[in-house]
Parts: structure tokens; C-alpha cells; sequence
């Protein structure tokens, strides 16, 4: 193999084993140097600290801005030329500047802003009739949804089911109103029978004592509840009294009757 690679390259085999390990060596030195490049990154001066400062060199970056290049291939992959219909692309930029004074002032700052955008929108649905492509969507359209009508009906299920729970609530808590309302005059008409009471009672004591002061009143207790009676009763016609006397008095005729029946029937008797 020695003979053979002398005569190929025309040097001895040791000349050769020389300068393959001459071009290692210089290899690993440029890997080293590659490597120390890459681990030393450029940092910011301001992500630095002031003691870090103190032992850094500082050096700017070079860069070469060459406009001419840059425009150059942005007008060769530019989209948007003159002869390109506005349909194709709906782009506008505003020809009157937005000037804002206090870009802190939400009002003023949206209300330009929705000037802006009135104005590109009038100006490209004059360029969309210019160009005869309609875009007002037609009545009979039927834009299909996202999402499925068994999604949508879950939605509305679960729509209706807090509709009606709401609902439910609103009825419980006005039943309980309204039953402590009940309770409240419930309470009122007891207090209104025991104070209508209290009054009945002070009425009849006071008579008692009127009657009892005056001349030649009842004095025992059965005649004044007799007196009291009486004048209470003052105000109900005398036909009803003499109504159910009559009627007591048939009854008592109707069992006098009845009995002389019962005695005068013999009862048999076996023999």
C-alpha cells in the first residue's frame, strides 16, 4: 500500500503521514477557537450590572444598511402592484394622517380611529362597485354554523333549565312572602278577637256596675248577667223568641203523644 500511494501522489509514504497530521492539528485548533466563539455571546450594556461594566470592553456590531437591496427585493415579491384588481387584495391605507394630541385620551384616540375606518370602508365599496364584485350578502343565503344542531340544542336545553330554575326560585321565595304575610295577619286577627274581647268584657263590667249603683237593681250575679243579656238582646225582633217557643212546644207534644202510644199498646206475651 506504501509503494502503491508513493506512486500515486509521487512523495514518500512518511511525507505524507506528516501532513495528515499537520491538517489534524490545524482542524482542532480552528474547532477550538470556533468553540471559544460561540460560547462568548453578545450581551446588552443594560442587562448588565454596574460591577460587570467596570471589566467589559464595549464594541458596537457592524451592520451594513443597504437600501437599495432591500427595496429592490421587496419590489420584486410585492403582491399588491397598480394593475392589481382591489379585489384581490382589500387593502387601503389612509391618505389623511391620525393626529392624536394625547394618545392617552381613549375618546379622541378611538374616535380618529373610527373615522379612519369610515372612510377606507366608503372607498372600497366604491373600488368593489367599480369593479362590479358584489358583496352585500344575498337574502336567500344560508350560512351554515360552526358548531351542530345537536351542540345548539344542548345549549338552549341548558338555557331553558336555568330560565326555569330562576323562575322556580322566584316562585318559592314569593310563596314564602306571601306565607309570612298569611302568619302576619293571621296574628293581627288575634290580636283583633282578643282586643274585641277585652272591650265586650269591660263593657259588661262596667254595666254591672252601673246596675249595681243604681236604686233598687238586681245585686246577685245570675240576675245581673239577666239584666245584661236583656239589654243586648234589645235590638233582635220578638217574632224569632216566639218562633222557637212554638217549635219546643211541638216537640214536647209530639213525645206526650208518642209515649201514651207506647202504654196503651200491650206488648204480646207467650203463653
Amino acid at each position: 500500500q506504501n509503494g502503491t500511494r508513493e506512486k500515486e501522489d509521487g512523495k514518500p509514504a512518511d511525507a505524507n503521514h506528516a501532513e495528515d497530521e499537520q491538517w489534524t492539528d490545524h482542524e482542532k485548533e480552528q474547532d477550538e477557537v470556533g468553540g471559544e466563539d460561540e460560547d462568548e455571546e453578545d450581551i446588552p450594556l443594560s442587562d448588565l450590572s454596574e460591577e460587570d461594566t467596570t471589566d467589559v470592553i464595549p464594541h458596537q456590531r457592524l451592520t451594513i444598511n443597504n437600501s437599495a437591496a432591500i427595496l429592490s427585493s421587496l419590489k420584486r415579491i410585492l403582491f399588491i402592484t397598480p394593475q392589481t384588481p382591489f379585489s384581490e387584495h382589500n387593502t387601503l391605507i389612509s391618505t389623511e394622517p391620525i393626529d392624536v394630541p394625547d394618545p392617552n385620551d381613549d375618546l379622541t384616540r378611538e374616535l380618529a380611529f373610527y373615522k379612519a375606518c369610515v372612510s377606507a370602508a366608503k372607498s372600497a365599496r366604491d373600488q368593489l362597485k367599480k369593479e362590479g364584485v358584489p358583496f352585500s350578502r344575498p337574502t336567500d343565503y344560508f350560512a351554515e354554523m360552526v358548531k351542530s344542531d345537536e351542540h345548539m340544542d344542548r345549549v338552549k336545553k341548558k338555557l331553558y333549565d336555568e330560565a326555569a330554575a330562576k323562575k322556580a326560585s322566584a316562585e318559592a321565595k314569593r310563596q314564602r312572602d306571601l306565607k309570612k304575610f298569611g302568619k302576619q295577619v293571621q296574628i293581627a286577627k288575634l290580636q283583633q278577637r282578643q282586643k274585641e274581647k277585652r272591650e265586650t268584657l269591660d263593657k259588661i263590667n262596667s254595666l254591672k256596675r252601673k246596675r249595681k249603683a243604681s236604686d233598687g237593681a238586681p245585686t246577685e250575679e245570675p240576675d245581673l248577667f239577666d239584666v245584661a243579656l236583656e239589654d243586648a238582646g234589645k235590638s233582635h225582633s220578638h217574632g224569632g223568641a216566639n218562633k222557637a217557643t212554638k217549635k219546643g212546644s211541638e216537640v214536647w207534644f209530639r213525645r206526650q203523644e208518642t209515649d201514651s202510644r207506647r202504654v196503651e199498646t200491650p206488648f204480646p206475651v207467650a203463653i
